[in-house]
């Protein structure tokens, strides 16, 4: 007899709880550690269902990194201050990706891992991704259209957002070796790309 078809709300239900399985797995023990047979066991299913779910490891994972990416969108979001001026919006967003990556590294770097098949694969999880930094590079505009930033809205993010990635991937490989912790580098870097935005700031600086 052959096996039932299963409507929407059941397929993104099991989906859901093999993807908290694989993440938990993740975070403990690495990505090599993720492997569907892994998965059956933690949640307790035949060694063939995440098949019928994903199909194969990086449609697995494109979904782990859509769900943090997902995540780390909706905290832009929630720390944004919207109707203020550019640099407190960006203060106040910046300091709640240090707390997302403070709280949850793993999370971070599966994000944005190198070994990554082609976002164009994955269309969810591209537009995401690009959600989020368009929401940043209209915080940009918003400066530029003051007078308080000179250039491409999308260059100036691109160098900043650039730049801050790299103190997060250093500090979420335990690579910040040289006396200085993330928190003591992220502002001067912030003052350094966007100085001319927040060269008159100095009270959202120091209260930030």
């Amino acid at each position: 007899m052959p096996r039932a078809a299963l409507d929407n709300r059941e397929i993104q239900r099991v989906r859901r709880r093999l993807c908290e399985a694989a993440l938990a797995l993740y975070r403990e023990e690495g990505a090599d550690a993720v492997s569907f047979r892994r998965l059956a066991e933690r949640t307790g299913t035949s060694h063939t269902q995440p098949y019928r779910y994903f199909e194969n490891k990086d449609a697995l994972f494109a979904a782990l990194r859509l769900d943090c990416y997902q995540r780390f969108f909706d905290c832009i979001r929630d720390c944004d201050r919207p109707g203020s001026d550019p640099a407190a919006r960006l203060q106040a967003i910046h300091h709640g990706i240090l707390e997302f990556v403070r709280a949850q590294p793993a999370d971070y770097q599966l994000m944005f891992a190198a070994d990554q098949p082609p976002l164009a694969d994955y269309p969810d999880l591209l537009a995401v991704r690009r959600a989020a930094f368009d929401y940043l590079v209209a915080i940009v505009a918003q400066a530029t259209e003051a007078g308080r930033l000179d250039g491409d809205p999308r260059d100036i993010m691109h160098v900043a957002w650039g730049a801050v990635h790299g103190l997060l991937n250093l500090h979420t490989a335990g690579q910040l070796l040289h006396g200085r912790r993330l928190e003591e580098l992220t502002q001067p870097l912030l003052r350094t790309v966007l100085h001319p935005l927040f060269e008159t700031d100095h009270d959202v600086l120091r209260s930030a």
